[in-house]
Formats: structure tokens, sequence, C-alpha cells
């Protein structure tokens, strides 16, 4: 009999909203669709504080009376593993008492953040991370260029999962702008992590827009009046933002992908980004790959690249085929 009780383990899911979020709505639309029965283990579950940078970001603790029951009660048949935090631990810790095999998915450089926050050293926080993947049967990562990170940081067990994007949604016909300026926009964290202050510096006629909230957001709106931040946006009015975009700025160094780049692209819309980790792994095609060790010289080239071939590249990234490999790395308990 197929197994279809999932039962999945994060420290990161509504009301946040980031890129593991994100994934995770759509992966569990489609499985459900597909019949499978999906219970998720989260920090609103759990006496949680918040996380001093980031107030939406909860820490869960005493987590062991919950994690118990819901394990007791749901019985599923596979359990991934989705996030390092507490809740993360929690399961992990009782698959190890309880000898039930899972998976596990890295999907965000907490080491890269906290350095650059708190000056402690990468290997330091690499090695609490491994802990939590080290008995996992497959760690899921986003991209070929993270998997070879962490295999320096002694990682096993890696295998890419590719990501979708939602097409429909993100589409060029969105687009309602007539205006001749060029718009440039950001959609994302307003965060230090997310060198966002490299695309609010660049120079040139443009207009920029920075669409989403963050800790550094009342300091940038002080400090440079003459751009449109708009606060977090979602659904159509998302969609349209993306399209109307003359290219997408995504001056990020520390992602592991970037599901933004692929909404962009979906609607149309060329990327300006650095030759890192996420955009190296996404802009593969040389008909849309605009990367430059000089932001603004990357801007200079999207403007050239057509948005027909930016659309083009995303119909083949579909959530159904995420999907389907999602489970094809799946174990059973």
């Amino acid at each position: 009999m197929q197994p279809k009780k999932i039962a999945l383990i994060s420290d990161a899911w509504v009301p946040q909203v980031n890129g593991v979020v994100t994934t995770f709505q759509s992966v569990i639309s489609i499985l459900e669709k597909k019949g499978f029965e999906i219970k998720i283990l989260h920090p609103e579950m759990f006496n949680n504080f918040s996380y001093p940078w980031y107030k939406e970001i909860k820490i869960s603790y005493n987590t062991k009376k919950v994690t118990e029951k819901f394990f007791k009660e749901f019985n599923p048949d596979i359990v991934h593993i989705m996030t390092e935090g507490p809740v993360g631990f929690a399961g992990r810790k009782y698959c190890l008492k309880n000898k039930l095999q899972y998976t596990s998915s890295f999907h965000t450089r907490f080491p890269d953040y906290i350095k650059q926050r708190a000056f402690i050293p990468k290997r330091f926080t690499y090695s609490i991370l491994r802990r939590l993947h080290s008995d996992s049967e497959r760690v899921l990562v986003p991209s070929v260029s993270m998997l070879n990170e962490l295999k320096k940081y002694n990682f096993k067990n890696l295998v890419v999962w590719n990501r979708g994007v939602d097409t429909e949604l993100f589409n060029p016909n969105k687009r309602d702008t007539n205006s001749k300026d060029r718009q440039l926009t950001y959609v994302g964290r307003v965060a230090i992590e997310k060198n966002i202050e490299e695309f609010l510096k660049l120079k040139g006629n443009y207009n920029k827009t920075v669409v989403g909230d963050g800790p550094e957001l009342q300091k940038y709106i002080n400090k440079y009046p003459e751009i449109n931040f708009v606060g977090v946006k979602t659904g159509d009015e998302l969609a349209k933002y993306y399209a109307n975009a003359d290219v997408f700025v995504f001056p990020s160094k520390t992602d592991t992908l970037g599901n933004v780049i692929l909404e962009a692209l979906a609607s149309g819309t060329p990327i300006a980004a650095y030759p890192v980790t996420g955009p190296i792994d996404v802009l593969t095609d040389e008909k849309i790959n605009t990367l430059d060790n000089d932001l603004l010289q990357s801007v200079k080239k999207a403007l050239k690249v057509k948005r027909v071939d930016c659309r083009n590249f995303t119909l083949k990234l579909t959530w159904d085929k995420c999907v389907n490999e999602f489970l094809e790395f799946m174990v059973k308990v």
C-alpha cells in the first residue's frame, strides 16, 4: 500500500513570508490533490519567542511533549524535516529515538547570516546544522553550487531538488505599464544579508521599487526617500510588480537559490544579479544570463534581454515536476 501520510517538521511556517514557506505551500497543495494527507509540526504549536532580528521568526522551546503527541496521533508514513531550528531538532530527536527514517532539506545559509550579524565563524554554525542532517537519508538542496558548498563542510547524502514556479500567476500578461522610464524592482526581505543596499545605491536614470518588509526597512526609507517602498505584496498584486519591472534586481550573495528570480522570469522580466550561488544556478541559458560582478553592468545587460526568452525559460519549471522529485526522494519511516 502506498504511503499517504506525510509529516513536515519546520521552524518556518505561516504567518512567516519566505522562500521555505512559499515553496512548501505550493508543494503541499499538489500533494493534497494527489491524495496525500499532510500535517505540519511548526512553531505556533509550541511555547515560543521572537528571534532578536526578525520578530516574525519564532524560536520554540519545551518541544518534547508536543512533538511526541504530534507523532503518536498522526503516525506518519513519511517524515521530512524542513529546517534546522528547535522544531527540526525536536523532530530529529524523536525519529532517532523511535528508529524512524527521515529526509531533510537545506534552504537557508544561516551561517552566512549569523556571521554578518554576530561574527560567529561559518564553520562553527555549519557544524551545528550538519548534526541535524547527519542521520538524514537524503538532504535536499536547491542548487548544484549549494550542494558543492555543503560538501566542503562534510554534509552527506546530498541531492539537488529543483524548484517550480507558478507560470499562470506570474505572467507577462499582468504588465500594464506604458511608462518610458526604466523600472528596477526588488522583491524580498529588507535586511543586510540580502545585500539590498547595493540595489538602493545604483546610479542612473531609473525608478526603483522595493517590495517587502524587514528589519532594515525604516532605516532605508529614511536614507533613500526617492525610492518607492511598497511593503509586502502577494498574489495578483505581487505579480503586477514583477511584470511591470523592466529589470528585476537580485543583489543577494547569500541565497541558496532565490524563488523570486523564477517568479520574475516567469513574468517576462530579466534579472540583474551577481555570479553567485542561486543566480548562477538559475540563469543557465545564455539568452537570459546577464550576471556581472558589477551590478550596474548587470542591469545594463538585462535591459537588452528579450522578455519572451525569460518567459520561455520558465515554462518547463512546473510545480508538478518539483513535487514528483520530492516524492522520489522520500523514504518510508
